[in-house]
């Protein structure tokens, strides 16, 4: 599993300062829990993963972390996971593949194909383990963001705020981070492009990752 451009973008942009306790579901490998541990030295965090091997990686990647005291993972079915506690910072980089073709390799249809992971059941479950003060952090594909809406709005969710993310100035709109809350606040809206006309990455985006990276892109 490679380090994807959408965890890389939800790790940046996530805020997490004030955060105590963080749930990352669908860890994959433990990228997005690794950013979120860098980035804030007081954060514990609980990542969930289905697939066996990508567990195993994520447990590797966090021993070998200097963060590792802060960080565990649970290889469970999101949906069969239970826990009493109450999270102040939820994320996750979801399947999203919403189509009946399914990618051969049976590791990588489970991490892309949303019916590893319902978006009802999904958004039924994080909003339980939300505490009252928690944000929901999630980064979709544009023709999604309805459908996450709508189902956030059910279990009593506010979106508090929206990230359009392009792929390059002057292309289409790809991605979408968005953020929700139990408080109902003014939306706020901003836009992000990774790439100019010419291709070379955004100033924007370097500034934005260079926190990450072992060597300036």
């Amino acid at each position: 599993m490679k380090v994807g451009t959408d965890a890389m973008l939800l790790g940046a942009l996530v805020e997490s300062s004030e955060k105590f306790r963080a749930l990352d579901v669908g860890s994959g490998t433990g990228v997005l829990s690794l950013m979120l541990a860098q980035k804030n030295p007081e954060l514990i965090i609980d990542a969930v993963e289905l697939d066996a091997e990508s567990a195993e990686e994520c447990a590797l990647n966090f021993k070998n972390s200097p963060w590792n005291h802060r960080l565990n993972v649970v290889n469970s079915d999101f949906l069969e996971f239970d826990t009493s506690e109450k999270y102040d910072l939820i994320v996750s980089n979801p399947p999203y593949y919403q189509t009946t073709l399914v990618n051969q390799n049976q590791r990588k249809a489970a991490a892309r194909h949303s019916e590893s992971l319902p978006v009802p059941s999904f958004v039924l479950k994080a909003s339980n383990y939300l505490s009252d003060s928690g944000n929901f952090w999630l980064i979709i594909p544009s023709e999604n963001k309805k459908t996450w809406e709508d189902e956030a709005r059910a279990n009593g969710l506010f979106l508090n705020q929206s990230i359009l993310i392009f792929g390059k100035r002057g292309g289409i709109l790809k991605r979408c981070i968005i953020q929700f809350s139990l408080t109902p606040k003014e939306c706020r809206t901003s836009t992000l492009f990774i790439r100019d006309a010419s291709g070379d990455y955004t100033e924007d985006y370097r500034q934005l990752t260079k926190d990450f990276h072992g060597k300036p892109i």
